[in-house]
């Protein structure tokens, strides 16, 4: 059930990947005999009824730039933002899903769909991230540095995913946390750093054969293309994460508000269609050697948007030294961007 809700999901997301500057190579089936139009004539026709039947509009142009911000998104698992005020050093653990979609209109998406037209919708994750912090008050006072790295593998037969994640980030207590019996706030803290993200994706099935009609010795034929699509999405880049953060600790309970930007320095997204597969003919009463045909394409060399402001949240419990938060972070801009995790961990 779960790998054929995947797979529906990237067949969905894939089927209408415009494939502009599409490359055709070919090999037609070998017969005893001549294809009365000519091998050049024939191969003409096989073109255009392949780029009419895989590219269907110009350009995927919304849907790379949501898989990019979301996949910008699912790099900041393992956040500790409930672990504010720690003495020495912290470690966590955590899983981040993201999303980014235009609306939540989801008739709106299917009528896309099924008129071929892009699509505003992007989503990943990542599975394991593992983050270090320490209190590095010895050498400036209110200082805090964070390294983490994360890792996503995932395969399904045809399907694959995999993400890698790693950063740097300081953090510096800009007014002191306020304690009182029951209730402490945890004063105001500043933010920045690098991270790094790395996420492919691909997919691999079987589509609908194209068929192009053609003369051969007098007689009608169809030449007949059975490809196998593998789309392949890819995308890299190095944001700049500023964040502003504060917190109450109710008895055990940890809240966390905070506002930031994520700056996307440099990141580049591609999503490659790929067809493969025999070529036959169809309609004759002779023997024939099936050939063989590739088309590739893509929509290429499109970015995660440079600036997203952001408002977080969380909500914790802190058990003596040990730590858990749910973080969660809405983007704004046009249409909708979020993230949210679980993060386990321990800070002394």
């Amino acid at each position: 059930m779960i790998k054929k809700i995947i797979a529906l999901g990237f067949v969905i997301i894939f089927s209408g990947v415009s494939l502009f500057a599409m490359e055709v190579e070919m090999t037609l089936p070998s017969i005893s005999g001549s294809y009365d139009s000519g091998i050049p004539a024939v191969k003409k026709l096989f073109e255009e009824d392949a780029v009419a039947a895989l590219s269907r509009f110009d350009g995927m142009n919304k849907l790379v730039t949501a898989m990019s911000n979301a996949t910008s998104y699912a790099a900041d698992g393992a956040t500790t933002r409930n672990f504010m005020g720690y003495k020495m050093f912290a470690v966590a653990i955590g899983t981040m899903g993201a999303l980014q979609t235009g609306s939540f209109d989801i008739e709106d998406k299917m009528n896309k769909i099924e008129e071929s037209q892009d699509l505003d919708f992007g989503v990943n994750a990542q599975a394991i991230t593992v983050s270090v912090g320490a209190n590095l008050g010895f050498l400036v006072e209110g200082l805090y540095v964070t390294g983490k790295v994360g890792s996503f593998s995932f395969n399904i037969q045809d399907f694959d995913i995999n993400m890698f994640s790693c950063g740097l980030l300081a953090q510096y207590q800009l007014i002191d946390p306020i304690k009182t019996l029951f209730v402490t706030w945890k004063g105001l803290q500043v933010g920045t750093g690098l991270i790094y993200y790395n996420s492919k994706i691909s997919f691999t099935t079987s589509a609908a054969s194209i068929s192009t009609p053609v003369s051969v010795n007098g007689s009608s034929a169809s030449l007949v293309y059975d490809p196998d699509l593998d789309s392949k999405f890819e995308t890299k880049g190095i944001k700049i994460p500023i964040d502003v953060m504060t917190g109450v600790r109710l008895a055990v309970v940890d809240f966390s508000f905070g506002l930031g930007c994520d700056i996307n320095v440099w990141s580049n997204s591609d999503l490659t269609y790929k067809a493969d597969g025999e070529t036959r003919l169809e309609g004759l009463a002779i023997t024939t050697t099936p050939g063989r045909a590739k088309v590739s394409g893509g929509t290429t060399g499109k970015s995660a948007d440079a600036f997203k402001f952001k408002t977080m949240t969380g909500i914790g419990l802190s058990l003596g030294p040990v730590k858990l938060d749910v973080p969660i972070t809405y983007y704004f801009g046009e249409g909708h961007g979020a993230n949210v995790g679980v993060t386990a961990g321990i800070a002394f």
